[in-house]
């Protein structure tokens, strides 16, 4: 791991090889790559992919990047260059990638959070410079955007429910692409101190050439993210903001049913209904935060696929609801998985019979709480509890002669 920084190390500035061998001998590790961050105005930057702001002439760029596939450690094919700015309420990334033939870009338009044949970049940050824990943000060459966390240290390892409220854009051109990246503070959870030193990488994936290309790869017979990232120098005197977010909603729903039934004293022909919730999010300290759901609607959210189950077992679906998806990985933990929040809130189990019968489909969750982050000492915590109403089934049956 360690070989290739140091024989840089000699030929940048001509130090002995013993001395580099006594430093491996004596266990000193050789120093971390670093990305200096520079401090511009607010307002300075336009996220727009273009690059074209001034401030950007002025930032530190790195190019050291090499390959991770397919031929490890190789200069990548095409270069490319990627610096960071930040101001009091965002950090930016700006990324310039190469390309010998533009026509080649793979970039069609998908889904948030796909990461499937698509030409795109990450770069992650280890915030808490924990080597543990790192937050990824990437963007397509067409300008869709993923965010996942890493819960541990793990490259692959990721918790797909983080949905963070920031921006990207991406521009092809005729030497390769383009992207800005603005990702505000208050999306991130960080130590307050006057001078901060996060863990930095970036990954730009090439599919038609199946070729990735990193600022430092992990290597393939090697697990890890954030203990193998460099530093991120640079950031001074920003403080966590107080993160309070509220989401009132409101919602009606109308069912059509043909003509009604004269006989059904549940179908009173209007079919009409409305509710009403919140949605709660507060920074609780500088690392952990609160989640609140009051009379949560996930109307909205994908329905599961149609399962016909013969087996005497429960069948697992995904979680997609917002609500639980965000920080799951900390009640899963690392062992067999002993919590599956698709319980709460479940379909009412038990049958009933009748000539009309009026019969809830879902439990009605009247409110959650759910508290996630990490503790000064390093420890993870995720706490959740939640309270759903009683529901019961009406049925009316006729007598026949």
């Amino acid at each position: 791991m360690f070989r290739w920084p140091c024989l840089a190390l000699l030929s940048a500035t001509a130090i002995p090889p013993r001395l580099c061998a006594q430093t491996a001998a004596a266990g000193i590790a050789p120093p971390r790559k670093q990305v200096v961050a520079t401090r511009v105005p607010g307002d300075a930057v336009r996220v727009d992919g273009r690059l074209d702001d001034a401030v950007w002439a002025e930032a530190r760029w790195i190019r050291d990047f090499v390959q991770k596939m397919p031929h490890g450690g190789a200069p990548p094919t095409d270069s490319m260059r990627i610096a960071i700015l930040y101001d009091d309420g965002a950090l930016y990334v700006g990324a310039r990638m190469y390309s010998r033939d533009p026509s080649k870009i793979q970039a069609p338009l998908a889904r948030r959070d796909d990461t499937s044949q698509i030409e795109h970049l990450w770069v992650s940050f280890d915030t808490y410079h924990d080597r543990r824990t790192a937050y990824s943000f990437g963007v397509t060459a067409s300008g869709v955007r993923m965010d996942f966390y890493h819960p541990q240290d793990n490259e692959y390892n990721v918790d797909g429910g983080f949905n963070p409220v920031w921006e990207a854009k991406a521009i092809i051109d005729s030497l390769g692409w383009t992207a800005e990246m603005r990702i505000p503070f208050s999306q991130l959870r960080f130590n307050d101190r006057a001078v901060q030193v996060w863990g930095f990488n970036a990954d730009h994936w090439i599919p038609s050439r199946n070729e990735d290309v990193f600022w430092i790869p992990v290597p393939t017979n090697r697990t890890g993210w954030s203990s193998w990232m460099g530093d991120l120098v640079g950031i001074q005197g920003l403080k966590p903001s107080r993160r309070l977010e509220l989401l009132p909603y409101t919602a009606g729903t109308s069912t059509l049913t043909g003509a009604r039934d004269p006989k059904n004293p549940f179908d009173d022909g209007k079919n009409l209904g409305a509710r009403a919730g919140a949605d709660l999010k507060m920074g609780l300290g500088p690392n952990l935060t609160l989640d609140g759901a009051v009379n949560p609607d996930f109307g909205q959210v994908e329905a599961d696929p149609a399962v016909v189950n013969l087996s005497a077992f429960e069948v697992f679906f995904d979680e997609k609801r917002p609500f639980f998806t965000e920080g799951r990985q900390l009640l899963r933990g690392n062992g067999p998985s002993y919590f599956y929040s698709r319980r709460i809130g479940a379909p009412p189990r038990g049958a009933v019979s009748g000539d009309f019968v009026d019969y809830p489909h879902n439990s009605t969750i009247l409110g959650a709480a759910k508290v996630t982050g990490r503790l000064a000492s390093g420890v993870s915590l995720g706490v959740l509890t939640a309270v759903t109403g009683r529901e019961s089934a009406r049925t009316v049956g006729y007598d026949t002669v």
